[in-house]
This record gives structure tokens, C-alpha cells and sequence, in this order.
């Protein structure tokens, strides 16, 4: 057996003309010791003939010091422990297999084949016969929440078609029977646990009921654990899921058809809206965001009957998907909440007329009476307590705008998945999403692992820019990390959801927008250097020293020590001429503009704690500075990132909804960030500036 696979490849080469892949036949026996080698036999397919072959999906994973192998005709391939656990679950779940695995069938030490195999993924991924998405060992909570998801949604009363898709049963019996199980499952569940395990436990499983889904109890660590797993964090993923015609996700010994997983998603999307569920909010919005994917790219197997064209910046959403199942779910909830409605009001009907006799028979004034209507009066509030706590009250104008609606558009999702997930390597945060941009008919260069990450990433933004035409885009330059020469080209390597603004300014959908009605201009000079027009407004006058996290030690000792007595001091002499942070807080509390040195002693008392620990925190998190700047008739306030300096240039720019912060360099403009500044926000000074005012912003 020979130690390195070099020879094994070259024997088996690639036609680039043609679509040549090579699969892997896994027909031997899985070996009865976790350390032998696997064994199996590798050939060359041509895509064009429709080869019969499945596919992988995992994550490679660390190797071991001593890296496990399989030998493929006499020649051993390392592989990672997460490889082998995926191949042998596979191997024992559906037989003798034929599969193709990136980390095996693609010579990874040779970046000319690597290149020219990245644009056969979408191919792979789509014919193949089934995607197995390997998410990898169970847990007793992937397990619980796998069975959850493998029937949420009220899938056991859809007839299942050979499709992904089920057929609606159409009737109006079956919304009112869920609905009435609905209703019923807290009593039973109260009646259960008082029986057997007493009162408290009763009550326990009583308040736990407030916070679950309303059609079974899932520990939320379930979900969060299904929902977290680092496959649904790595870039190459999106697309290998994405781009599958029949995924199955396989976490251990269980496995969970795609199908389940829409409904599911689908039934969660529903159940935070109308019933206020707690879910494991941005992990789930990641699945979210595959599904919705999924059935864009995918709408042959989900709409085949049907026409289904979604312009690019409308929303998308599952109930724009999948109407017919989101119709049969507001249907129950209609039916579920009027049930809700009854049933309080017959059981507060019911126990005070049972008063009314008691009293009537027993007299106001004696033991009896009183002693039977305190026990009365006592299960009255806890079968009342039992209706009220239905999740069916909890209407979603009673929570945050987060929890409550989810919505998203195309360029907003794929930018979004594009930042949060993660690479190995840096260039990868681009080739990773070849196959979704090619299905997404956008023009993109074959991949170049000769490049280096800068130049794949400005081709990125450019490409990106070119198919959004939105200068918004700058904001994923925000809060980049790396070392670029070019300011402006984002390293693609933040999470937009966790920033200080809002990642629907991408697309100028935010709140506020400094340059309203205005067309976004540019041009690219030497191939790095972009060109904007804009004008420069003023310039950072002063600024506050760094804000620091203000920890549970910090808290407990804040009358010791003046960590927020100090942030407190900043933030009060920064409102004194307007909200800094306004696209975060609408307002900041104006004790702050006129109060002394004492009344911010009492404002660090436990009451007002949680609310300036809300403003000063997030801007010690996310690295923003607040500062004064001066704009025509007035002198005003506003945040920026922390590495901007006093001198540093204000801009607005054609087509850009934020203000800008930049540092001139000779006749260019490096940029440091975005700002929000009191008074310009909703135009103001824009409305006053005409096409003469521009003039050229280069960023260098």
C-alpha cells in the first residue's frame, strides 16, 4: 500500500474538456476496529452520461496526528475522523454505495485540478441521486430535536407525495380536530404530571409550556444543538445543500428527510410569529436562510406545476413559498384561537357560578363556606392560569421586531450567508459560492488559487456590486479585520446580523438614508482604486476615549471603581448636542443632558442599570467611538468606528445611505468606516446639495 495517493490520481485523469469527476465505490466491509483502514475502488465519470452517484456534504474537521486512510486500489488517502464516521454511517445505513467526497475524490494537493472542479460543483451537487448532509454524532438533544422536526408542522395529517411536497387533505374537519388537540395538550399534560409526580411538577411543566411550541414540548437546547452544528457554519456547505435535488441530513444513526426539514422550518417561522415561540434565534435563521435558498434554486421541485419568478430585491419568504401549507396553518391558529377564547371564558363562567351556589347553599358567614371557596377560588386561577397560558395569547405585536418577522430578499440572503460562514481558506469565502452565483446567472471568473485573497475579494464586492447596483455593499467593509492595501474591499469575514447597523442597508431598505432619491455612481481607476461622487461635509472635531464592556465585576463594583460613572460622563457630554446613536436607540434618556455628577451616581442604581448597559455595551462590542462634529448650522454628535480620529473627513456619497468617515491620503480617501450623525440622517443636508456640489471621492 503505497503512501501518497499522487500516483493513484495521476492514473485516473481528469478530461477538462468534458465534465470528468471521480466517485468513489465504498462496497467493502466497514472494518471492526475504529483505527483500520477503510477500503474501496475510485474511477472517472463523465457528468455528461449521467452517472448514477450520490454525494457528501460534511465538514472535513481537524486530521488526527495519526490520520485515518482509506486505500483505494492499493493507495491510502488521509482522511479526517469526521470522513470515516460519515462514510461508515452511510455504509451501514443504505449498503454498498457509490459517492462523491471532495477531500477524496479531488486531488487537493493540486490546485490546477481543484480549479477546475469548482465549477463542475453545481453539476455534482444537482445530479447527483441524493446529497447526504453528514451533521455528525448524535446527541440525546440532536435526537429529541430530529424526532420533533420529523413530524412538526401537523406533517402526519398531509398525504406525502412521491415529491418534496405534501398534499393538502383540504378539510375543514382536520383544522378543527389539530386545533382542538392544541387546546387540550396543556390540560392533559397539568392533569398528567399533578397525577404522578405532584402539584409543583404540575406547575413547572405548566410555566416550561409558556415558552414552548404549541403543538409538542422540544427542549430548546435540542434545537439549538441540530441548529448549531459547525456543517451549517462553513461557506463550501450553502452550495453542496443548496444545489441538491434530494438532501437527507444524517446526524449519527437518525436521519431527517428534506422534506421535514422545509415543513418544520416553515412551521417555526409560523409558530414565532403568531405564537411568540423562543427559538434559537440566529442559529434558526440560518437553516431559514438555506431553505429559502433552496427553493429558489430548486423551483422545479417545488412549484412543478406552477410559474414561480421572484423579482431580485422583492422579500422572500416561506409563506410566498408555500402558500398552501401557510394557509392551512393560519386556518388552525384562527381556529385554535377562538377555541382559547371559549374555553376561558367557560371556565371563568363555569367556577364563579360554582361560587355563586356554594355561597347560595352554604351562607356568606360560615367556616364551611369560606374554607370551599378559598379551595374553589384556588382551582378556578389554576385552570384559568391553564388557558391563559396557551401560546395562542401571545400575539406577536408583543415582541421585538426580531423574534416576531423574518423577512429577507435574494442579494440580502446570499450576502448575509456569504459573511457569516466560515473557511479555511480565505479565497474559498468566494469559490465556495461559485455554484450559487452560477445558478443565480451571475457572471463570475473561473477560480485562480494563484490569486491572492485581496484580489479575489475585490472581485467579489465588484461582482456583487455589478448584480445589486447598491453602494450599500461598503458596509461589509465596515468592520473588517484584515490588512488590505484597498479600503474599500471587504474581507468577507463578518457577521452582518451582529453588527452596529442594520444589514438591511446593504440595499438601502435601512430606517435612515443620508442621501435619499439618490443614484449610486462609480468607476474603478487602475483596476484599485474606487471612484464615488460626494461631497465632504465637515470633520471629526473630538472624540470620546474607547468604551469598555462593562462586566458583572465592573456592575458589582461601580461605586468603588469608575469605569461607569466615567461611560456615563462620556455618554452625557456627547447628548448634550443631539442622539449619537440613533440608529440604535431612538432616543437616549435626556436626564443625561442636563443631570449632574449626583444624578448619574443615582442613574447607576439597579432600576436604570439594564437600560444604559443596553447602550454603552454595544458600542464597547462592536468598537465605536462617539464624537462631535460640526454641520451647517449647528454642532452636533454621532458614533463611528473606534480606529477613526480626530481630523478625519465626513462624506456623503451618491448612492451610499450611511455617512461616511474618511482619511484623505494625498489626492485619495482611505475609508475607515460608517458613521451616524445627528441631523443627517434622514437628508437633511442632501436635499440642500445639487449634481454641481459633487465632486470625485477616490478610495484607495
Amino acid at each position: 500500500m503505497s503512501g501518497t495517493p499522487s500516483p493513484l490520481y495521476n492514473s485516473l485523469p481528469l478530461s477538462i474538456p468534458r465534465k470528468s469527476i471521480r466517485v468513489l465505490d465504498f462496497h467493502d466491509d466497514i472494518p471492526s476496529s475504529p483505527e483500520d483502514v477503510l477500503r474501496g475502488h475510485m474511477r472517472v465519470v463523465d457528468l455528461l452520461d449521467r452517472p448514477a452517484f450520490t454525494a457528501l456534504s460534511y465538514v472535513w474537521g481537524a486530521y488526527h496526528s495519526l490520520p485515518h486512510e482509506i486505500c483505494c486500489d492499493g493507495y491510502s488517502i488521509a482522511i479526517t475522523p469526521n470522513c470515516r464516521a460519515a462514510l461508515c454511517a452511510l455504509r451501514r445505513s443504505v449498503g454498498p454505495i457509490t459517492i462523491w467526497v471532495d477531500s477524496i475524490c479531488i486531488n487537493q494537493q493540486d490546485d490546477r485540478e481543484k480549479e477546475s472542479q469548482i465549477p463542475l460543483m453545481g453539476d455534482i451537487y444537482s445530479l447527483a441521486a441524493t446529497v447526504y448532509i453528514w451533521l455528525g454524532e448524535e446527541t440525546p438533544g440532536s435526537e429529541a430535536a430530529i424526532d420533533y422536526l420529523s413530524s412538526a408542522g401537523f406533517q402526519r395529517h398531509f398525504i406525502s407525495s412521491a415529491d418534496l411536497y405534501y398534499l393538502s387533505q383540504g378539510s375543514a374537519w382536520v383544522y378543527w380536530r389539530i386545533a382542538w388537540s392544541l387546546l387540550t395538550r396543556r390540560h392533559k399534560e397539568l392533569v398528567t404530571t399533578w397525577w404522578k409526580h405532584g402539584f409543583w411538577s404540575a406547575a413547572g411543566t405548566l410555566l416550561m409550556g409558556v415558552q414552548g411550541l404549541p403543538d409538542k414540548l422540544v427542549h430548546y437546547e435540542g434545537l439549538e444543538d441540530f441548529c448549531s452544528r459547525e456543517w451549517s457554519s462553513r461557506v463550501w456547505t450553502l452550495q453542496e445543500v443548496i444545489l441538491a435535488r434530494n438532501p437527507v441530513i444524517y446526524c449519527g444513526k437518525t436521519v431527517l428527510d428534506w422534506r421535514s426539514i422545509i415543513y418544520s422550518v416553515a412551521y417555526l417561522e409560523h409558530a414565532g410569529q403568531n405564537y411568540g415561540v423562543a427559538l434559537p434565534e440566529a442559529n434558526f435563521n440560518v437553516w431559514r436562510n438555506i431553505v429559502l435558498l433552496w427553493l429558489l434554486v430548486n423551483p422545479n421541485s417545488w412549484h412543478r406545476h406552477q410559474h414561480f419568478d421572484i423579482p431580485l430585491f422583492d422579500e422572500i419568504t416561506l409563506e410566498k413559498f408555500m402558500p398552501g401549507y401557510w394557509n392551512f396553518l393560519e386556518a388552525i391558529t384562527r381556529r385554535h384561537r377562538r377555541l382559547a377564547w371559549m374555553a376561558l371564558c367557560i371556565h371563568i363562567s363555569v367556577w364563579f357560578t360554582i361560587l355563586a351556589f356554594l355561597r347560595i347553599g352554604l351562607g356568606t358567614e360560615t367556616t364551611k363556606s369560606q374554607l370551599a371557596g378559598v379551595v374553589i377560588v384556588f382551582f378556578a386561577m389554576v385552570f384559568v392560569a391553564v388557558s391563559v397560558a396557551d401560546p395562542v395569547f401571545r400575539w406577536p405585536v408583543s415582541f421585538s421586531r426580531e423574534t416576531a418577522r423574518r423577512v429577507t430578499d435574494i442579494p440580502n440572503a446570499v450576502i448575509h450567508e456569504l459573511c457569516a460562514r466560515k473557511a479555511t481558506n480565505p479565497k474559498d469565502k468566494f469559490y465556495g459560492m461559485y455554484a450559487i452565483f452560477s445558478a443565480l446567472n451571475i457572471s463570475v471568473s473561473s477560480p485562480q488559487y494563484g490569486r491572492a485573497p485581496e484580489d479575489v475579494h475585490r472581485e467579489a464586492f465588484l461582482v456583487l456590486l455589478d448584480w445589486t447596483q447598491s453602494l450599500g455593499l461598503l458596509l461589509c467593509s465596515n468592520d473588517r479585520k484584515s490588512n488590505y492595501k484597498s479600503s474599500w474591499v471587504p474581507d468577507w469575514d463578518q457577521d452582518l446580523s451582529q453588527g452596529w447597523f442594520d444589514a438591511s442597508y446593504l440595499l438601502r431598505k435601512g430606517p435612515y438614508d443620508a442621501t435619499p432619491n439618490s443614484s449610486p455612481a462609480w468607476s474603478l481607476l487602475n483596476g484599485k482604486q474606487l471612484a464615488l461622487k460626494g461631497i465632504i461635509v465637515s470633520s471629526i472635531i473630538k472624540a470620546s476615549d474607547p468604551f469598555q464592556v462593562i462586566d458583572d465585576d465592573a456592575i458589582r463594583l461601580r461605586y468603588d471603581q469608575p469605569l461607569l460613572l466615567n461611560s456615563l460622563k462620556a455618554l452625557k457630554e456627547y447628548c448634550q448636542f443631539g442622539n449619537p446613536v440613533l440608529t440604535r436607540f431612538s432616543k437616549v434618556d435626556l436626564n443625561l443632558r442636563n443631570g449632574s455628577d449626583s444624578m448619574l451616581v443615582l442613574d447607576m442604581s439597579t432600576v436604570n442599570l439594564p437600560y444604559w448597559l443596553g447602550i454603552l455595551n454595544p458600542l464597547a462590542e462592536n468598537e465605536r467611538l462617539l464624537f462631535e462634529t460640526s454641520i451647517p448650522g449647528r454642532t452636533t454628535v454621532g458614533s463611528c468606528p473606534a480606529k477613526a480620529q480626530v481630523g478625519d473627513l465626513i462624506a456623503l456619497v451618491s448612492g451610499v445611505p450611511l455617512p461616511l468617515v474618511l482619511r484623505r491620503e494625498e489626492s485619495s480617501y482611505r475609508l475607515i468606516g460608517f458613521a451616524e450623525i445627528d441631523g443627517l440622517m434622514e437628508g437633511e443636508l442632501w436635499a440642500k446639495t445639487t449634481d454641481e456640489d459633487l465632486v470625485d471621492i477616490v478610495l484607495i
